[in-house]
């Protein structure tokens, strides 16, 4: 029976190739982008699940009560706070992620890597090569390397006792070698030095500080079993008391982050999931999906007066309806490996543009293993089910004596078939998505064009291995001999950035004190003009301005602490925390956006700090540059950089680019909704143009009948295209709204952002009627041309 079943429906899709065809193809490209999604979503939903201690790692987070805002980063002291203060805790685990010059003979790279003691490898898990993981870290100036990067400096994964030199001031001694970290991990380090080495390094170092935190440090804890991390609050609020004091608990709070949400936030491994962009993902995966599910739906009914004489012959000999049902169901089931298969080899094609397009480390072998298939399988029979039980229901359910009688459905007295319905369905999605996109990319285009208050245009920045300021004298007094360099401004880092300095400073006026929490922007004489930064009122900073401090303040800090005019606050002095140290204002700068534009611009100081100058901002002459006087600029600053550090590896980035990985979460966004419009509307396009071809074939003889009597061609367009069009007018009204609210909630992550306006609604319609109209216009044109008497012939 199943043979016979099998072969049934094998002739029912070669009878009926065009249909076959879309139904095949739309499913595919629907299970295709299903099954990459699923890979997508299982990998980002993977990490760290392997740590065997992993339902007792948690990271200590910096809550700000009055922002209602978390920072994954820490103030130094707390590391040692947690040793001594908390109990607790069975094992504490600091690191601090920074970038430096690493080298092993005549190989020398620039490096990310993080310090860390003896706690992370007692806490995590790390497969051994080589060394004691019981002593690796516990020197100062020791190492610890992954295979990989053993290779990369050694030429083996033997490296033990071996030695590398980091910024060329600091031997290290490897003191161990572990495998290479999984691609599924928040601690991706290749490089692992030990704590104690820092104070080598960088002597004024404060690891028990408490005065402004930084991202790059953060602190895990290993909590001993039967510990939950609500039963911590009130050690967390005496260490508060303890090393900050009693005032701060208005506004401060330290809170748990458990392990495995670690990756859907920031991390030191900068591999952060966007849970939001997964959610999106997998709505668009099912709903790409039932759009070709509702292709075969269509398709399979709008067929349904062809096979009628077949279903009655069928019943007249005595089949039951359990067997027509099981035999449409073959059908479906057939049409759904075909698609499975079809979509296997997109799959294999399209991985590593998906791969590549979010930023993930995806193979083939994350492809074809048990899990993927296990998905693939249950993905193919739910389709089956999804696309093929209401057609094998409406076909198996007709009656034999109406069956054999008649040779065309009869039209229901019904104002809007399910037929009709799923159609809505269809572009409704469909424009949805493309509103969507429409508007994602002008909120991207806004990023781009924004002012931000000051030019990021022609802007390079390179790493400052050395900021001593006899180095920063040479390196300025080279750069500035070229005459395609206009200015050059050393500072801690650029104008905008995303990793900055937090500093809680205090205007007092009298027994009244205002707290502000300010970010800290250290540069130089050189940092406004470099930077094309407004100043407003008051005398720029000098260079000079290191013994007696000396900040500038932008017009947000002046509104925090109530001086109402930049001249008015020319001379006020600001305080360091509740401490007696001081700086006063000397200027006041126009506002500048020192976040991305999903964040309000934060009160700023700018202040003269060389200690921390880690970066030059080399500003071009001409902002209209072409690619050969760039490529002549950058061969200049790089020859002037090595002649001041012969012994490092240069690295540059232009500003505007650096920009703009602010928002590429965005831009993937972006991307995955064109692609997913793409095929939406595509699916849709290949179910309307096959019940077109059914609806000519089904009114043959109706548009002869008309031709004789005079009809016009296009009255006869006319006349199979509007009750299409009606039907994506229908959806225009219902994905309005839907595409107003859902683009209007996703605005809201960003503090800058577009208007949605009424054009952007009646664009989208347009491009979906005017897509429409193309696709339905080739088969009614057919018709139309048709030889009247071809269709009064035809049966």
């Amino acid at each position: 029976m199943l043979k016979n079943q099998i072969t049934i429906a094998f002739r029912s899709l070669l009878k009926n190739r065009g249909y076959s065809f879309i139904n095949v193809a739309g499913l595919a490209v629907g299970m295709a982008c299903a099954i990459l999604i699923f890979l997508v979503v299982r990998h980002e939903t993977s990490y760290d699940l392997s740590q065997s201690r992993l339902d007792r790692i948690y990271r200590v987070e910096n809550e700000n009560i009055k922002e209602g805002h978390t920072y994954p980063g820490l103030y130094t002291g707390m590391g040692n706070a947690l040793r001594t203060d908390l109990p607790e805790a069975e094992l504490t685990a600091p690191f601090l992620k920074i970038n430096k010059t690493f080298s092993a003979g005549d190989k020398r790279f620039r490096e990310s890597f993080v310090f860390a003691d003896q706690g992370a490898f007692r806490m995590l898990d790390y497969k051994w090569l080589s060394g004691n993981p019981a002593t690796a870290l516990t020197q100062p100036n020791t190492v610890v390397l992954t295979r990989n990067y053993a290779l990369k400096y050694f030429g083996t994964a033997d490296a033990l006792g071996k030695i590398m030199r980091i910024d060329n001031k600091q031997d290290l001694l490897v003191a161990g070698v572990i495998e290479d970290y999984p691609s599924t991990t928040s601690f991706a380090f290749n490089l692992m030095v030990s704590f104690s080495t820092l104070k080598n390094l960088d002597p004024d170092f404060d690891q028990n500080r408490w005065n402004g935190w930084n991202d790059n440090f953060q602190v895990f804890v290993l909590l001993k079993k039967g510990v939950q991390p609500y039963d911590l609050d009130n050690r967390f609020t005496h260490i508060i008391e303890k090393y900050m004091g009693k005032d701060a608990l208005a506004d401060k709070r330290f809170k748990l982050a458990a392990l495995s949400e670690l990756h859907y936030s920031r991390n030191l491994a900068d591999r952060q999931a966007n849970v939001g962009l997964l959610q999106i993902l997998s709505f668009i995966g099912l709903l790409v999906l039932l759009i070709a599910c509702f292709n075969f739906i269509n398709l399979s009914t709008a067929q349904a007066f062809k096979r009628a004489k077949e279903v009655g012959i069928r019943k007249a000999i005595g089949s039951n309806r359990k067997l027509l049902i099981s035999q449409f169901i073959t059908e479906a089931a057939l049409t759904t490996v075909l698609a499975t298969i079809l979509a296997g080899i997109l799959s294999v094609q399209l991985l590593p543009n998906v791969a590549s397009m979010l930023a993930i480390p995806l193979t083939n072998d994350d492809l074809f293993n048990t899990q993927t298939a296990l998905f693939a399988g249950n993905l193919a029979l739910i389709t089956t089910l999804l696309a093929g039980f209401y057609p094998a229901l409406r076909l198996s359910g007709m009656s034999p004596i109406w069956a054999l009688k008649s040779n065309v459905v009869t039209k229901h007295n019904q104002w809007f078939s399910l037929r009709q319905g799923l159609v809505v369905v269809q572009f409704t999605v469909s424009l949805v998505l493309i509103t969507s996109a429409l508007m994602i990319n002008r909120q991207l285009s806004f990023f781009r064009n924004a002012d931000l208050g000051f030019n990021k245009a022609a802007i390079i920045t390179v790493g400052l291995p050395d900021n001593k300021p006899e180095k920063l004298l040479t390196l300025r007094n080279q750069l500035t001999k070229s005459a395609q360099i206009k200015d050059v401004s050393f500072s801690f880092n650029s104008a905008s950035a995303e990793s900055n300095w937090m500093q809680g400073m205090q205007f007092r006026q009298g027994p009244k004190m205002t707290e502000v929490k300010t970010q800290m922007k250290m540069g130089d004489s050189h940092f406004l003009d470099t930077y094309g930064i407004k100043l407003l009122a008051g005398e720029p900073l000098k260079d000079s301005d290191t013994t007696d401090l000396k900040v500038l303040a932008n017009e947000i800090f002046l509104d925090r602490i109530g001086v109402k005019s930049p001249r008015e606050a020319v001379g006020q002095r600001i305080y360091f925390g509740d401490g007696d140290e001081f700086a006063t204002i000397v200027g006041v700068v126009k506002n500048f956006n020192v976040n991305s534009l999903h964040q309000k611009i934060d009160p700023t100081l700018i202040q003269v700090v060389p200690n921390n100058f880690y970066q030059a901002g080399i500003k071009l002459q001409s902002e209209k540059t072409s690619a050969e006087s760039v490529k002549a600029a950058l061969a200049y600053i790089e020859k002037s950089w090595t002649l001041t550090y012969p012994n490092e590896v240069f690295e540059y980035s232009f500003l505007d680019e650096t920009l703009a990985q602010a928002y590429k979460s965005e831009t993937r966004t972006a991307s995955l909704i064109e692609v997913s419009t793409f095929l939406a509307v595509l699916i849709a396009c290949m179910g309307l143009f096959g019940l077109a071809t059914f609806t000519a074939e089904q009114r043959t003889k109706e548009i002869g009948v008309r031709k004789v009597l005079g009809a016009s061609v296009g009255s006869i367009v006319t006349l199979l295209s509007k009750d299409f069009l009606k039907l994506v007018l229908i959806a225009i009204m219902i994905a309005s709204p839907i595409a107003w609210y859902v683009m209007s909630q996703w605005l809201k992550n960003f503090e800058f952002k577009i208007n949605i306006e009424w054009w952007m609604f009646a664009i989208t319609g347009l491009i979906m009627i005017c897509t429409a109209l193309m696709t339905v216009s080739f088969q009614s044109v057919r018709a139309a041309l048709l030889n009247p008497v071809r269709s009064l012939r035809s049966e």
